[in-house]
């Protein structure tokens, strides 16, 4: 039975599709400004973000706190964030709003992974506007598309993203959801697409410690299972901003099927590295504000960092 949203779930709800039609008429060339003044806007209210991702690229990238290097990267990184959250619920509303390249290397990896005779498996990371993944690859296939997400503390909010998901040709598999593992492997068994955003800490269940970013680090093992189970292919897909209203795709094979993989380590490993080499990439796009490496190792005396000279997006 379906619970009956409260007064101020029904409130808040009715102030995110608000701000979406909001976000829906504004003319493209603004939401750049819009996105620094909620950047300026918005700092006081983000002081534990801005902490660790502080810390983060202390640990990671080697920029100390205070220096003129890690100022820069803070400011590109919550601009990029804002702007990619703006674009990506304008896009859910006017799909035609966004530039896009990389469409046929896309095309091009669906059509191999359906020779296979199983799903595929499309992993990515809180990177550029991984969202909106799922829309192309839902109109590149006739296959449904479906993904993990976890549930927010907010009823409205949930459902305002559903929503918008809804929109953007996604189905949902909330990652609490009973035996969540067999309804992934019934899917890509089945020929259908499962998306995992792969990078956030893992919050209970099937997870291994995987090298990433120079650091021991707690990855979900959830979708390696499904697709070794399963024997399904497995693609790397982000779509990264390259400026105001465009994007472009990345597509990667991580393993093709028939891969021979037994062991969920390595696989989920191979994942980890997929999703590492874009972030090398496009660094101002990852979400340094979230707290991965918590009491985790180094993995070695001088560990690896990522190149400070890269590409601003604005």
């Amino acid at each position: 039975m379906i619970e009956k949203p409260t007064i101020k779930e029904s409130v808040l709800f009715s102030i995110y599709n608000c701000v979406l039609f909001m976000i829906k008429i504004m003319p493209n060339r603004m939401i750049s400004q819009v996105a620094k003044l909620l950047c300026f806007c918005g700092r006081p209210f983000i002081g534990r973000d801005v902490k660790i991702l502080r810390d983060n690229l202390e640990q990671i990238r080697h920029m100390p706190k205070g220096s003129a290097a890690a100022e820069k990267f803070e400011k590109q990184t919550f601009f990029n964030h804002t702007c990619s959250a703006l674009e990506t619920l304008k896009f859910s509303c006017v799909p035609k709003s966004l530039q896009v390249d990389g469409k046929e290397e896309l095309a091009v990896m669906l059509e191999s992974a359906k020779k296979s005779g199983t799903g595929c498996l499309l992993i990515t990371g809180h990177l550029g506007s991984w969202e909106s993944i799922s829309w192309f690859v839902s109109r590149m296939t006739s296959a449904k598309c479906y993904a993990l997400a976890r549930r927010s503390s907010c009823s409205a909010l949930n459902r305002f993203l559903v929503k918008m998901r809804g929109r953007l040709g996604l189905k949902i598999f909330m990652i609490d959801r009973p035996l969540i593992l067999r309804d992934m492997v019934k899917t890509l068994r089945r020929g259908d697409y499962l998306g995992v955003v792969m990078d956030q800490r893992p919050s209970g269940g099937r997870s291994t410690t995987v090298d990433f970013l120079g650091r021991k680090t707690d990855f979900v093992s959830g979708p390696a299972i499904a697709a070794l189970i399963a024997k399904a292919p497995v693609y790397a897909t982000f779509l990264v901003r390259k400026g105001p209203m465009h994007y472009e795709i990345i597509a990667n094979e991580v393993v093709p099927a028939g891969h021979g993989i037994t062991d969920v380590n390595e696989l989920t490993q191979l994942m980890a590295t997929a999703i590492e080499r874009v972030i090398n990439l496009y660094p101002e796009q990852w979400t340094w504000h979230y707290n991965r490496w918590k009491d985790s190792p180094k993995i070695m005396e001088d560990p690896r960092s990522i190149s400070n000279e890269n590409p601003v997006v604005v």
